[in-house]
């Protein structure tokens, strides 16, 4: 059996961005397909929601009349709402600075530490989003709205201009589909760029990076082993396993996200380099072998069990990537196809989310319109420009995360660079030229590289304590005017209690 099918839009990928985008085309008026070549529930690795995230989500789902859609940017609704949806408690970010053979000892005076507060209240706080939940929720709303959707379908380009013809196949029937303009949400997989051949220019970004993941069950509470060695938790903002709690190793970091049904997504983030070649040992013994060079690590895991995927741990090349070309005339990449750096802040899904608003109002507003191909220029210069300055605040961080009286300040350029975007936002509203992160502000893009020099010439002095004071007040002054949120702040010692944004 053949289904013919015309479209405005088609949508490659069915996962958050696509089918959000999807939602948010349909109800402007638009004709739209979602096809994705997998199924749901499946496998994806947990990601954070960040007050930028939460912020864009919450405005869509009000600008869109998708109310079903707001509960997902706050914990507290998530739960009242959805219960039968996992997630976890994003109270904020947590640091905890590891040494190989060493078990982690807090100091008193928290020098080995870092937490920053995202919001003010459990209630308020942002989630950590289990994927195989929100990614089948979110397809589920796909259908409801009367939307085509095809799942497990294999897609053919057979012609791309002046329409895009495409040929799928699905068990049980073909599908031949006719549409105007093509939306890659496809994310690594990269669908449209591998059909149209384009080039990645991966190995121009300045991170380099790859990962071993997995989710375990029984992961012991790094909460409860800090307080077990007599650490001061009372001074901490928040619990810190109720955070994106990362430890920061020799060879990268890892990320460890809680959910509320005791599963726990976690992950090693390794640097690489240009001759690195991934280990010839199975991802499991190099998995054990990164626990056994941290003790407190080691105890952390001793009774884990993984529990997803069924295949076994996954462990990929380098993340960077990032295609030569973002949008032609009929076809746009979404932020996650286009390009990747790496986790570290969390930057994902707020990317997505202003990446998808972006698109879906150029679309309403320029659609057959000439006006249209230089908005979609304007698009890809806003993604490029965050990827690069993703790019620069996290090699940078990279640099200097066996130095933890260096990596604390330098990571201030992020919070302060989201605390600004956020605040923007709340005063000026959504704007569609505007870029995550201060991206397109030339003067924070000026403290940023500014900023890196000098953090090579503390490099270069073996980062003396009084080299990491002096650069600590170096960046102090420079983010100072994005600084609202009481960054940089000696007497806070590490604690943060009062960075986020009060969002309404």
């Amino acid at each position: 059996m053949t289904e013919r099918l015309s479209a405005d839009i088609a949508i490659v990928g069915a996962g958050v961005g696509g089918s959000l985008l999807a939602l948010l085309l349909n109800r402007i008026g638009f004709r739209v397909v979602l096809l994705d070549r997998g199924r749901h529930p499946r496998f994806a690795i947990g990601e954070s929601s960040t007050p930028i995230a939460d912020l864009v989500l919450r405005d869509l789902a009000r600008r869109y009349a998708l109310p079903r859609l707001a509960p997902l940017s706050r914990f507290g609704t998530w739960r009242q709402t959805y219960p039968q949806l996992t997630c976890g408690l994003k109270r904020g970010f947590s640091y905890f600075h590891q040494r190989a053979g060493q078990p982690f000892l807090a100091r008193a005076d928290h020098g080995n530490e870092l937490l920053v507060a995202a919001s003010r209240d459990d209630a308020h706080a942002d989630t950590h989003w289990l994927r195989s939940d929100v990614d089948s929720f979110l397809a589920n709303e796909v259908q409801d709205a009367g939307i085509p959707y095809f799942d497990q379908t294999e897609i053919i380009i057979r012609e791309k201009s002046p329409t895009w013809q495409l040929a799928g196949n699905r068990p049980g029937m073909c599908l031949d589909l006719r549409a105007t303009f093509l939306v890659d949400a496809s994310g690594t997989a990269a669908f449209l760029p591998q059909a149209l051949s384009l080039k990645n220019m991966g190995e121009t970004m300045r991170t380099r990076s790859r990962a071993i993941f997995a989710h375990f069950e029984r992961v012991a509470s790094w909460q409860e082993l800090l307080a077990k060695q007599g650490a001061d938790t009372q001074a901490h903002p928040f619990r810190c396993d109720a955070s994106a709690l990362h430890q920061l190793l020799e060879e990268g970091w890892m990320w460890q996200l809680r959910f509320e049904n005791g599963v726990t997504s976690a992950g090693f983030v390794l640097e690489t380099t240009a001759q690195s070649r991934l280990p010839t040992v199975s991802p499991e013994e190099e998995w054990q072998g990164l626990l056994d060079r941290y003790p407190s690590l080691h105890q952390q895991f001793a009774s884990a069990r993984r529990v997803a995927p069924a295949t076994g741990l996954r462990r990929t090349g380098r993340l960077q990537r990032r295609w030569e070309r973002m949008t032609g005339t009929n076809w746009a990449l979404l932020p996650h196809t286009a390009g990747f750096v790496d986790p570290l802040y969390s930057v994902g899904l707020a990317q997505t989310l202003c990446g998808v608003e972006r698109l879906a109002h150029l679309l309403e507003h320029h659609w057959r319109r000439e006006s249209l191909h230089g908005y979609l220029q304007q698009y890809a210069n806003v993604v490029e420009l965050e990827l690069d300055l993703i790019d620069e605040l996290v090699e940078g961080s990279y640099a200097v995360r066996h130095i933890f009286d260096l990596f604390v300040p330098f990571s201030m350029l992020y919070f302060a660079a989201a605390t600004t975007y956020e605040q923007q936002r709340l005063q000026a509203g959504f704007q569609p030229g505007r870029a995550c992160w201060c991206a397109n502000d030339a003067n924070f893009r000026r403290v940023v590289r500014h900023l890196r020099r000098k953090l090579r010439v503390a490099l270069a002095h073996s980062a003396s304590p009084d080299v990491t004071h002096v650069f600590f007040r170096n960046v102090a002054n420079a983010i100072a005017p994005y600084n609202s949120a009481g960054l940089c702040d000696p007497e806070a010692a590490n604690m943060y209690r009062y960075t986020a944004v009060d969002l309404p």
